[in-house]
């Protein structure tokens, strides 16, 4: 029998966590409408650097950042300026510097300052809102509880230092993603334990048979082997959907973060694969 890989994860997710804990209105709107946030944030970075006739660097094809095209009509393909933007989510959600904003980007450090910079009057939520309320929480008793309820106190700094303020904007989201990830393998891995019979040797393919065969973790994704055949592949996409989009409250409002599927041979072969009915 020939077997694939399913592999799920989690779209955009720790982007997701900052957005609603922020609370960040434009990113949680773009979100709920299942719009590209890296693309609408790359587009309104390109609108103030058209406005302001800002003078952005070369890329490697000759043309210049944010300024070859108006900016409303940005899509996907252009792919230095949504990197911009995917970058500038990243780095500023987690309170990067601008050298290293620079080194990332691989801008020069002037005009990285500059897009940096108008990210976070962009988004003044997330100093305003998402971090301060780190910050907040550390200067207090150095403990951040994650919306699973779990509290996560820093022992290890000697003293408050923005480098313990960025540990904690890092914390929150990926450990709620990643608890998040434990909790719906866990759920999948025992699929089908009530079906099984109570008294049993817990061997290793007695283990094996009491769920799907979750074979590989990978930050906010993981990798499920399962027979080639639709009907399999659709139970095992289904369930996992089932399993793992779950409601998460934080801010008291409720986020579901939803998941994207490839399937394939291998993992570098593994194409989008598009779940119809749950």
């Amino acid at each position: 029998m020939k077997y694939v890989w399913v592999f799920f994860d989690y779209a955009q997710a720790e982007g997701r966590v900052v957005a609603w804990r922020g609370p960040i209105p434009a990113m949680k709107s773009w979100f709920l409408e299942g719009r590209d946030t890296h693309l609408e944030t790359a587009k309104l970075i390109g609108r103030i650097v058209q406005e302001n006739k800002i003078r952005m660097p070369k890329m490697q094809d000759g043309h210049l950042l944010f300024s070859h095209k108006p900016w409303q009509e940005f899509t996907k393909a252009d792919f230095y300026e949504r990197d911009i933007g995917k970058k500038s989510n990243h780095a500023d959600n987690y309170g990067l510097g601008r050298f290293k904003y620079s080194l990332m980007t691989g801008l020069p450090l002037k005009e990285a300052t500059m897009l940096q910079n108008v990210h976070h009057a962009l988004f003044p939520e997330i100093k305003k809102g998402y971090q301060k309320w780190i910050e907040d929480c550390i200067n207090k008793n150095r403990t951040i509880v994650t919306p699973w309820g779990w509290s996560y106190t820093f022992y290890y700094y000697d003293i408050i230092t923005p480098e313990l303020y960025r540990a904690g904007y890092a914390l929150y989201p990926q450990s709620t993603i990643g608890d998040l990830l434990v909790f719906t393998m866990t759920e999948l891995c025992e699929l089908f334990a009530e079906e099984l019979p109570e008294a049993s040797v817990m061997t290793p393919q007695a283990i094996r048979k009491r769920g799907l065969d979750v074979q590989l973790q990978i930050h906010d994704a993981a990798g499920i082997v399962c027979p080639d055949d639709a009907e399999c592949i659709d139970f095992v996409c289904k369930k996992a959907k089932e399993k793992g989009e779950i409601p998460i409250i934080i801010n008291n409002e409720p986020l579901v973060i939803p998941m994207d599927f490839k399937v394939g041979p291998t993992w570098g072969d593994a194409k989008d694969f598009e779940v119809i009915h749950v």
